[in-house]
């Protein structure tokens, strides 16, 4: 199993423990300080209906039971979230209007579909198991804590966490194989897990009210880099590509002028429904 994987995630994750959301569970002194359920009800909803997407549209065979495990594993988890927000008043009903959602809460949810829509199998591993369910277990690990101290630890959908977060974040890691951190393979994976990182360091910021930039990379590239003042020297008969400013006079008049019509976007082709978990 990849070792430097989970150590790289494990580093960003720490990042994001010290970052505003964490800081501020230990001003909570009741039960209306919190928040941010809302937006872990959109969370919760949304990231569970991206697993469900990624099982129904895996064709690899390596892959399909440990997702179809996962998202079978957490499909009434946003149900078990609603009934504890009902008892304890944060909501007035099942059917209750919710808050709406963060834009980076938006954004986090649209990459974790982005990518069950999108990536690889191997990437999504690294996107929805390593990263995402490892930033979960820290969540409610420091949650929970800060539940119990005002008596509203109750219910399944928090003790569930705690037991199946760990399992979670490795799960189908064992079918990426051995890949290196140098290689281009190793690379992408580098990149999705600081994304995937910044995403969710700013979408927990944000469900405090709290704007924060993406986090700093961990990724050790290979190519070299030039440094400062380094100078370059071109080829004999290399001929520098010069545009000059008058043939930029037509794309700036085109891009000033008004649009003198606004024209229908092409419909949607008719696309086969996929099906749900």
């Amino acid at each position: 199993m990849m070792d430097w994987l989970l150590d790289q995630a494990e580093r960003y994750r720490a990042m994001i423990r010290t970052g505003p959301f964490f800081q501020s569970l230990t001003a909570a002194e009741r039960p209306s300080d919190l928040k941010w359920t809302h937006q872990l009800l959109h969370q919760s909803r949304e990231f569970t209906q991206a697993l469900c997407l990624r099982y129904s549209m895996c064709q690899d065979k390596r892959y399909q039971g440990i997702f179809a495990e996962h998202a079978v594993e957490e499909a009434d988890h946003p149900d078990q979230l609603i009934t504890w927000m009902v008892k304890h008043g944060f909501l007035d009903g099942p059917e209750a209007a919710v808050q709406p959602a963060t834009p980076e809460t938006v954004n986090n949810l649209a990459f974790c579909c982005r990518a069950a829509l999108r990536e690889s199998p191997d990437v999504q591993v690294v996107a929805l198991n390593v990263l995402s369910e490892g930033v979960a277990l820290d969540f409610y690990t420091a949650v929970m804590p800060v539940l119990t101290k005002l008596e509203i630890l109750s219910g399944r959908y928090w003790k569930v966490h705690r037991e199946v977060d760990a399992h979670h974040l490795q799960m189908g890691l064992d079918r990426c194989g051995e890949v290196s951190p140098s290689s281009p393979q190793g690379q992408h994976y580098q990149r999705v897990l600081h994304h995937s990182a910044s995403l969710y360091h700013q979408m927990l910021s944000s469900w405090v009210g709290v704007f924060v930039e993406p986090l700093a990379s961990l990724r050790n590239e290979t190519a070299p880099r030039l440094a400062r003042g380094t100078h370059i020297e071109l080829p004999a008969n290399a001929t520098p590509i010069v545009t000059p400013i008058d043939a930029l006079a037509p794309v700036v008049a085109a891009a000033a002028a008004p649009l003198a019509t606004v024209v229908d976007p092409p419909s949607s082709p008719t696309t086969k429904p996929v099906a749900s978990c």
